[in-house]
């Protein structure tokens, strides 16, 4: 089996560094870059081995479903180029996505999925232009759209929705058609010439229940025994979405099922599901994890430029809502910050602590303090932040005439 190793890291990053000149540790590297001011403000560490752990994780728990990387989640090339060397797909939803994977990584087309059901003209030109084939679609519309590029060559796949209300994200109100319009899709597809070839959901991000898995493959089963019934080929793949935790906590909090939770689920609904089709040996089943891939790989450090109070503190640092930690907006995260210490006689009496970050913005706050505690901080003290991978960085965006980006690093070796 393929293994990454330092020299192969060193091809595509040769900024790398082995954590093996730091006890194995990341913290020993950060203390490092810290005491030898390599860094002046907020960076992120990335360690690749915790990429490879999850492909290992991935393979061991679903090895009968191919994975394609949810590029949004987090673009960085580097961690693509990762998940590219182990043979891992991906799920492009831009233009932007497409030209990423493809120009910047290598990575041919044939390992793409266009995994948008809304997609902009300009933008499905270029991926004809570049030979990507699988698309989705959850509406007549976006089949008439399709409809009118000649001599594309695009293989679909029917996104429906499902029972999600139990998710932390939910996706069906705003993609995926009601099962029950499956078959009028598949007679309009038809009519037009489109070749559908199996059918795609997503349960939600932060799934509450796995046996929404049950239900959304039984609806699956349905349409594909819908499309030889009305003169369509055998249908031959099943998406079943991304959304899996990447941690041990589980995305959304303690009471989420885990990933191995989740996966024990799916593999014997996978099994059920090829006994209903005894006679189709071609069915593929993919997915499209994001976090499960990136998540644990990246700590965030961020650095205390101004704090007040004694019993219950606020702590201001450099980096917020407005950047690394817009998560704590749009995808429902809960980051808990640990003090980094240098001093072991350092008092480290927890007390109820406000994190801030550094626009006027009052909405600018990681972490309230009825939930989180810390030791006293003081100004140059810095923070880490575990499992800030997924959903981070890459959404930020420049606010207040803040314009701070943090420093990236790279390791490979234990967590």
């Amino acid at each position: 089996m393929f293994k990454l190793g330092m020299n192969n890291i060193k091809n595509f990053c040769p900024r790398a560094v082995d954590l093996f000149s730091y006890d194995n540790n990341v913290s020993s590297f950060i203390k490092y870059l810290i005491r030898n001011n390599k860094v002046t403000g907020s960076f992120r560490v990335t360690n690749l081995s915790s990429v490879e752990s999850q492909v290992m994780l991935w393979k061991r728990q679903l090895p009968d479903v191919t994975p394609y990387y949810a590029v949004k989640c987090n673009p960085d090339p580097v961690i693509l180029n990762v998940l590219a060397k182990f043979g891992i797909n991906f799920d492009c939803a831009t233009q932007g996505e497409i030209h990423l994977v493809t120009e910047k990584c290598g990575v041919t087309s044939d390992r793409i999925i266009y995994a948008n059901p809304a997609k902009m003209m300009n933008h499905l030109v270029y991926a004809i232009n570049q030979g990507v084939k699988l698309t989705v679609f959850d509406s007549k519309d976006e089949l008439l759209k399709l409809s009118k590029i000649p001599n594309q060559k695009f293989e679909l796949l029917l996104r429906i929705a499902t029972d999600d209300k139990n998710s932390v994200c939910r996706f069906s109100n705003k993609f995926g058609a009601n099962p029950r319009d499956a078959e009028n899709l598949l007679d309009c597809a038809k009519s037009l010439g489109l070749p559908v070839v199996g059918v795609s959901f997503h349960v939600g991000s932060g799934c509450g229940d796995p046996k929404t898995y049950t239900k959304s493959l039984a609806n699956v089963a349905d349409i594909f025994e819908i499309a030889p019934r009305i003169g369509m080929p055998p249908m031959k793949i099943v998406n079943i979405g991304g959304g899996f935790p990447g941690n041990s906590i589980g995305y959304g909090g303690k009471n989420r099922p885990t990933f191995q939770e989740i996966a024990n689920i799916i593999r014997i609904e996978i099994r059920e599901f090829h006994k209903k089709f005894p006679n189709n040996a071609d069915i593929k089943f993919i997915a499209e994890p994001g976090r499960f891939f990136a998540e644990n790989s990246t700590i965030i450090v961020t650095k205390v430029y101004a704090r007040k109070g004694e019993n219950l503190q606020s702590v201001y640092v450099d980096d917020g809502v407005y950047g690394s930690f817009n998560n704590v907006i749009y995808d429902h995260a809960t980051p808990h910050p640990s003090k980094i210490i240098f001093n072991e006689n350092e008092d480290i009496k927890m007390i109820n602590s406000n994190v801030f970050g550094p626009t006027c913005d009052g909405l600018d706050q990681i972490c309230k303090a009825d939930n989180t505690l810390l030791p006293y901080c003081k100004e140059d003290d810095w923070l880490e932040w575990q499992n800030m991978g997924a959903y981070t960085h890459t959404a930020s965006f420049v606010f207040n005439g803040y314009t701070h980006y943090p420093d990236k690093f790279y390791c490979f070796g234990s967590n």
